[in-house]
């Protein structure tokens, strides 16, 4: 007897086995965290809220408006240099150098018979230095990688410009250069060959047969258009036919009627 048929031996209960966990993970430093959270959990409670007034929504913060002070540094008249610690110390001895050495140092050191201290110097530009602004930047995943926008080329840099979308200016020179090229080769030709010539009366006949012709097939086409005109279709198609005989007919009388004619071959 198969599993899936009725047994009398499914229909007694049997016991649950209990389930024994292990016992909860406990850390040596619990104890420990939570004292250290008792005694610092009280530490900022007397500085209150910050006392800061807040900008009107209307002069929210716009690009190129910030203002950026420099601080002043005036004339340092002591020759210092600044240590590792941070703290000033007396300028380094002079070392001894060969001939050619010192010959080098007094060109650079010697401009327009003024000697200038490049040390000094460079304290000075290091502390006026205005600090870079900080990159745009996004993290993309989530294991903390980090993409700075502007050298990914998603920041909108070229959009701001005010030449963007405009045609750039050789452009403009070459487009003015190519009309005034065909300009000139039409006056060239139009100088050597006449704009106009004469129809010989060949052509002219042979011309008036083929309109004859076209205005025949048009003008059968017409007669087998239905009488009545009841849809969009219908009506449409019959403007247009009879607009094609009376341009047909306009030209063939033309024809008909001048046998000296120029045309234009352009």
């Amino acid at each position: 007897m198969s599993k899936d048929q009725e047994n009398i031996k499914y229909l007694i209960q049997r016991p649950k086995t209990p389930v024994i966990k292990p016992p909860m993970h406990r850390s040596i430093f619990n104890k420990a965290i939570k004292r250290d959270y008792r005694l610092n959990r009280n530490c900022h409670q007397t500085m209150g809220y910050a006392e800061v007034k807040f900008n009107h929504p209307s002069k929210f913060l716009k690009k190129h408006t910030r203002i950026v002070k420099r601080p002043f540094v005036g004339n340092i008249k002591k020759s210092y240099y600044l240590g590792s610690s941070g703290a000033l110390k007396p300028l380094l001895p002079n070392q001894k150098c060969s001939q050619q050495c010192n010959r080098s140092l007094k060109f650079r050191g010697k401009i327009n018979n003024i000697k200038r201290n490049f040390l000094q110097e460079n304290i000075v530009d290091v502390v006026r230095k205005v600090p870079p602004l900080p990159k745009h930047r996004v993290q993309d995943s989530r294991n903390g990688h980090i993409m700075v926008l502007d050298e990914a080329g998603l920041e909108p840099t070229y959009v701001s410009k005010k030449s963007f979308g405009k045609t750039p200016s050789y452009i403009k020179k070459i487009n003015k250069k190519n009309e005034m090229e065909k300009l000139a080769e039409v006056e060239r030709v139009q100088a050597i060959k006449p704009p106009l010539r004469f129809l010989p009366e060949e052509e002219r006949k042979e011309l008036l047969k083929g309109l004859k012709a076209n205005w025949g097939e048009l003008y059968t086409e017409f007669l087998l258009l239905p009488m009545v005109t009841d849809s969009v279709p219908k009506i449409n198609r019959k403007a247009r036919i009879e607009n094609q005989l009376n341009n047909l007919e306009k030209d063939i009388n033309l024809l008909e009627r001048y046998p000296s004619l120029y045309v234009c071959d352009h």
